[in-house]
């Protein structure tokens, strides 16, 4: 099966391919040695019309009357695409509405991604849709595989698939396509006099206050635990960050904050670069012998947003658990309870700070138990990164007197005398 680059050309965008034969309006138009352009303007053959060379329209659409044929590769993008003719070529559609009437040939591979496809024809190599609604017809025969990735695919009784048929693989929602792929808002209702709206009852609010109110639970309970088992097998690292956090609190929170923006413009650009690398993933299986190494793409284009959030999440969590052991300590000395192990004293801590995040999150998630948890983990958070995840000491500059003590070796040779105590004459 013949096999052309013309997935790389859509995933780039390339400016690719194509050219045009005859003048068929006035837009703007780019020759190329194998082909031509069109930009804006709409492209149709005339009946019995050979084009030779690949043709690209960007913004326009396509018409290949019964007869016509074009000797090279199609783009369209923003365009709908008709072909009653053949296309020696593989045919790519992108956010446009494809129709391949019977008797229509594409004599090569056929991508369609965003919108609705009719295929009643022949297609030689492989037939991939994205993002978009596919129908077979019953005269519809296709030589090749058929993928269907994240869209839907109607096939009538007499459609022909000569390959294997691939129709569950699911992708992430590309937001660079917006108007086909992301379903249409729901249309305001008006409100009519005599029409019931239903509305959630009292029953059904409280059943879902009760569902928070056992989440928050569960996961208090689970937080207290995982926080314990930190300083219990860490116990040199919360100290740290403990004290890090006495030593310099304002320095630690000035720094927790600048962590969380850093944190969140690093996730935007690995965004991007996501995007980037999902749609050379998808253009690599939509050829179906790369499945393999498209899905490996995918997994690995995951591992780009990982390690930000990761190393963020952990900060947090051993922030909170070394603030709650300093708030435990202060709280036993104030109610004169004696001195705390830091396992008992960051239980203490604990059961007074996560009980106020989980009441916030059940009663206001958004405006409240976020905007705590991220000004109370700040505080932790700096001590943290301050301290390389607690491995080593805060390295704040401490006054004079207590760092800057001579031995008294050296204070006797300086003095050029021994030291005496206050009570003998020498």
């Amino acid at each position: 099966m013949r096999k052309k680059g013309l997935w790389l050309g859509v995933l780039l965008v390339l400016l690719l391919l194509l050219p045009a034969s005859a003048a068929f309006a006035d837009g703007p138009r780019i020759a190329t040695d194998d082909g031509r352009i069109f930009v804006d303007e709409d492209v149709t053959l005339e009946r019995g019309e050979v084009f030779d060379g690949d043709l690209g329209i960007f913004s326009g659409d396509l018409s290949v009357p019964t007869g016509s044929v074009v000797n090279g590769d199609v783009f369209v993008t923003n365009g709908d695409v008709e072909v009653g003719g053949r296309i020696d070529g593989s045919l790519a559609v992108l956010s446009g509405d494809l129709r391949l009437e019977q008797g229509a040939v594409v004599n090569g591979d056929l991508f369609v991604m965003s919108g609705d496809h009719e295929v009643a024809g022949r297609v030689t190599g492989d037939l991939s849709v994205m993002f978009g609604r596919g129908d077979l017809r019953d005269t519809a025969v296709v030589d090749g595989d058929l993928m269907v990735l994240s869209g839907s695919l109607e096939r009538a009784a007499g459609a022909r698939v000569g390959g294997e048929e691939l129709n569950d693989i699911r992708l992430p929602n590309l937001p660079l396509i917006r108007e086909r792929i992301n379903p249409p808002e729901a249309p305001e209702v008006p409100v009519v006099p005599g029409v019931r709206v239903d509305t959630p009852t009292r029953g059904q609010e409280f059943g879902r206050f009760i569902g928070r109110v056992v989440t928050a639970g569960f996961f208090s309970l689970v937080f207290i635990a995982l926080g314990l088992l930190i300083v219990f097998v860490w116990p040199r690292h919360a100290r740290r960050v403990s004290e890090c956090i006495t030593i310099m609190p304002v320095q630690s929170f000035v720094l927790g904050l600048l962590t969380f923006l850093i944190a969140a413009l690093l996730e935007a650009v690995a965004a991007v670069l996501l995007i980037l690398i999902i749609l050379v993933a998808a253009a690599l299986i939509s050829t179906v012998i790369l499945i393999p190494i498209g899905l490996l793409l995918i997994l690995l284009s995951l591992l780009v947003l990982l390690p930000v959030p990761l190393a963020l999440m952990a900060g947090m969590v051993l922030g909170w658990v070394s603030l709650a052991q300093l708030i435990g300590q202060k709280v036993s000395k104030v109610l004169k309870t004696g001195g705390l192990q830091p396992l008992g004293a960051t239980l203490l801590g604990l059961l007074i700070t996560v009980p106020v995040a989980a009441l916030l999150w059940v009663l206001r998630p958004a405006c409240c138990a976020w905007p705590f948890i991220i000004l109370l983990t700040s505080i932790g958070l700096g001590a943290v990164f301050h301290t390389r995840f607690g491995r080593q000491a805060c390295d704040q500059a401490k006054p004079a007197s207590a760092t800057e003590v001579l031995p008294a070796e050296a204070m006797d040779d300086e003095a050029g005398e021994p030291d005496l105590p206050p009570d003998v004459t020498p």
